[in-house]
């Protein structure tokens, strides 16, 4: 109870209710984005050291080209792998570059990958890397097999066969390189099958080595007798068997070429194995002289000179081929003081068809050959000396049946084959000359009689068929150099004017002749010869001015 007057004092409010409040501090989302985006980098980090692939080193030759952190390695225009730096190397003779590549690479960096500059190149076989001039040099890459590799020297020209190349190589051996190159094509019956993929010279047999390649599907045409000989684009050559001009591609005119013949079966054998052995030979004439067939050897002997007869001159059986000349050399016999001019020949029986059937299935072996020119030689078979080609004057051995030569014995063993006079013009121009020796050196009486028998010699010689044949064959190689005739018309005036020497020689040596021998009453028929050649000599005349006129006539013939 209060007192009056007073304020009564307050009531002290009631006291309020604890409240329980938890200590703990809760994680804020905030904090969860840094750890999202840790993680994410995180992920991101492995996903590109596992995409990055490993390191490796490439050697080049030259730094042309290459740029660190530009420069691209590609296969097939896809990227593989980036150049990180180039260095030189400590001797300063090679350019060190180290390149990143990705994953997907790592298990084609092998023993057999081979890296090299791509870049435009301009040669004889043509242009290549022409797309870098817009997208930049670049670094191509082939993959290949082995065991794992880091390291890698660099070639310094691109390959000229990829490795994913279906084919197979070969190596050829030869003495001399010649036009050949890398690139050079390898024909077969004029059809490229492959190219030259490098050389190399053996220090050893100072040989040279040619490594082709043959590509699917052709590899197959290589057998184990296949031939090889060297094409330089353009042949030319002047035999006793004529002119020979040959010519191949514009590519092969560049850089030379290799011509792959195979024999038909069973002379190619079985197919050639990889990186088989063969020979390249110079020419196709130097090939088919190489084949493994029979040649059987006979020993020749002729009167008079032999030049324009070499080594490898055709032998000819009535106009068709049957053999080649060996050797012609100079012998001196000590015994008897003399130089002799042998003439070895070879005669090839393959090239002679047989009509009637072998009983033992088996070609003809050396003593049936000898048997066969044995009895061939008792039948009058002769050699002589022919002209294979006028302009040249190169010459051959042809094999004929003269008329009146007395038969030979055969002789199976025999090697040595009789021969007679050649019938070509060089022959009859010495035959004439010695004609008239004759007239001015022997007495009256005695150079009648050995007047007519040389006039009766020479008639026979012009009267034989194998003049005919010199001549035919002197129209073919007259048709066949027009050409070079064209040349050789500068010279015509000069054997015009040699024609017309010889001409007046011979008509005065026979004026002179007929006017000590024409007194003779019983000297008639000699008067008569005498008078045939004074003819001659006066056609000689006519036939040198009608050239000097008409030179072209050569070519053409007599026109009205």
């Amino acid at each position: 109870m209060t007192e009056a007057g007073q304020q009564p004092l307050p009531i002290p409010p009631p006291h309020p209710p604890e409240v329980d409040v938890s200590t703990r501090r809760r994680l804020s989302f905030l904090w969860l984005l840094p750890l999202v985006a840790a993680l994410i980098a995180g992920w991101l980090g492995w996903r590109w050291l596992e995409e990055r692939g490993p390191q490796i080193v490439i050697t080049f030759q030259s730094g042309d080209g290459l740029e660190a952190g530009r420069t691209r390695i590609k296969h097939k225009n896809v990227e593989l792998g980036v150049i990180e730096s180039v260095r030189l190397s400590d001797d300063l003779s090679q350019v060190v570059a180290t390149a990143r590549m990705d994953r997907t690479a790592t298990r084609h960096l092998k023993d057999g990958t081979r890296f090299w500059v791509v870049a435009p190149r301009l040669g004889l076989g043509g242009v290549s890397g022409l797309s870098t001039v817009v997208s930049g040099t670049y670094v191509e890459m082939e993959p290949g097999g082995g065991d794992d590799r880091r390291e890698f020297d660099a070639l310094d020209e691109p390959p000229v066969i990829r490795a994913d190349v279906p084919g197979r190589s070969f190596n050829l051996k030869t003495e001399q390189l010649g036009s050949l190159a890398q690139g050079s094509p390898v024909y077969f019956r004029g059809v490229q099958v492959g190219e030259v993929m490098g050389y190399s010279l053996s220090p050893q047999d100072r040989m040279v080595s040619v490594s082709i390649f043959v590509r699917a599907p052709y590899e197959g045409l290589v057998h184990e007798g296949s031939r090889f000989w060297r094409s330089s684009g353009i042949q030319i050559s002047a035999g006793a068997d004529g002119f020979k001009f040959q010519t191949e591609s514009l590519k092969t005119l560049a850089l030379g070429g290799v011509v792959l013949e195979t024999p038909p079966d069973p002379q190619a054998g079985g197919p050639a194995k990889d990186w088989a052995s063969f020979t390249l030979y110079e020419d196709q004439a130097t090939a088919a002289a190489a084949r493994d067939r029979l040649r059987v050897r006979y020993r020749l002997e002729f009167a008079g000179s032999v030049q324009g007869l070499q080594a490898g001159a055709p032998v000819l059986m009535r106009g068709l081929t049957v053999g080649h000349v060996s050797a012609v050399r100079l012998e001196y016999d000590e015994a008897r003081q003399e130089l002799h001019i042998p003439v070895e020949i070879d005669i090839e029986p393959d090239l002679v068809a047989r009509t009637y059937a072998v009983i033992d299935g088996k070609p003809m072996d050396e003593p049936a050959v000898r048997t066969l020119i044995a009895v061939q030689v008792e039948k009058g078979m002769r050699g002589r000396l022919a002209s294979g080609n006028l302009l040249t004057g190169q010459k051959l051995v042809s094999f004929d049946y003269e008329p009146g030569h007395p038969p030979t014995a055969p002789g199976t063993e025999r090697s040595e084959l009789p021969t007679v006079a050649s019938s070509d013009i060089d022959s009859i121009t010495r035959s004439a000359g010695a004609v008239l020796d004759k007239v001015a050196a022997l007495p009256l009486d005695g150079l009648v009689a050995d007047l007519r028998g040389t006039l009766q010699s020479v008639t026979g010689v012009a009267g034989s068929p194998d003049l005919a044949r010199s001549l035919a064959a002197l129209a073919k190689a007259l048709g066949s150099a027009d050409v070079l005739m064209r040349d050789t018309g500068r010279q015509l005036p000069e054997l015009v004017k040699s024609l017309r020497g010889v001409a007046t020689a011979a008509q005065g040596t026979l004026n002179s002749a007929n006017g000590l021998l024409g007194g003779g009453g019983g000297q008639a028929d000699l008067s008569g010869v005498l008078r045939q050649l004074n003819d001659a000599a006066r056609s000689f005349r006519v036939l040198a001015d009608y050239l000097e006129r008409h030179p072209e006539a050569l070519l053409r013939g007599k026109t009205p």
